[in-house]
């Protein structure tokens, strides 16, 4: 195939990705989300996401879940949610942030070595110890 050919089809993928694009939603919406891109392009990735479609269903949770990744200790590799909604959504976006560490919800009898448990939707008690103190919870680690 030639390079000439070879732009030719990738021109024609384009137009017809566009037209797809055009005839699944109104007309209205497409400069809305032209505006929305060329607003979200140049900020962070976290930025990015908070500002999409795959955390609108509970935004203030993604920032809950950023905020943890970023003051995760080292080596951590296991998180157990608490006060989490047990629904798929919310399970699989915790996966998709804190990846590649394994989730769970709940939490283990004892916390060892790499396991850190994720509180959402409160904050500390004078009992507990937290490893930090999060806007929308708070994280624990093993003693």
């Amino acid at each position: 195939m030639t390079p000439a050919t070879r732009l030719r089809l990738a021109a024609a993928a384009a137009v017809l990705l566009l037209l797809l694009l055009l005839a699944s939603q109104p007309l209205a919406e497409v400069p809305r989300r032209l505006r929305s891109l060329a607003a979200f392009a140049p900020k962070e990735l976290a930025v990015r996401r908070l500002g999409g479609s795959g955390t609108a269903f509970d935004r203030r949770y993604f920032s809950f879940l950023e905020n943890a990744r970023r003051r995760m200790p080292p080596g951590t590799s296991t998180v157990f949610l608490r006060g989490v909604p047990a629904d798929e959504a919310h399970l699989y976006l915790a996966t998709y942030t804190l990846a590649p560490r394994e989730v769970a919800v709940g939490g283990p009898p004892t916390l060892g070595p790499g396991t850190v448990v994720a509180v959402y939707g409160r904050q500390p008690s004078e009992t507990e110890h937290p490893l930090a103190v999060l806007p929308e919870g708070f994280l624990i680690g093993p003693p």
